[in-house]
């Protein structure tokens, strides 16, 4: 999961992120100007396993948001839900920090 809650190269108010029928995309991520090739929802979504990996202090603000926040739209890494599949996230404390317990 990137800073601002991306996962893969989907980033917040990209155009791939409203894709159903491809599997993956060039996704024009204005942020960096340039296409980033990424995998879609779609594909996210029939994983049997998605891992995410956050670590340090610097996401842990995003990660509360990501794990326990009602974002409207909601950020990309929160639309990551395996229909029949798991969902694994890699923590570190720090990442972990302003998480209830």
């Amino acid at each position: 999961m990137g800073p601002d809650g991306h996962t893969a190269s989907l980033f917040p108010d990209s155009p791939a992120l409203d894709e159903q029928s491809r599997l993956v995309v060039a996704n024009w991520v204005a942020k960096f100007n340039t296409h980033r090739i990424t995998f879609t929802f779609p594909v996210l979504n029939r994983a049997a396993e998605v891992m995410f990996l956050a670590s340090g202090a610097d996401k842990a603000d995003m990660l509360h948001q990501v794990l326990e926040g009602k974002n409207s739209p909601p950020l990309p890494s929160q639309r990551v839900e395996p229909s029949d599949g798991k969902l694994l996230w890699m923590l570190d404390e720090a990442a972990a920090a302003k998480l209830a317990r």
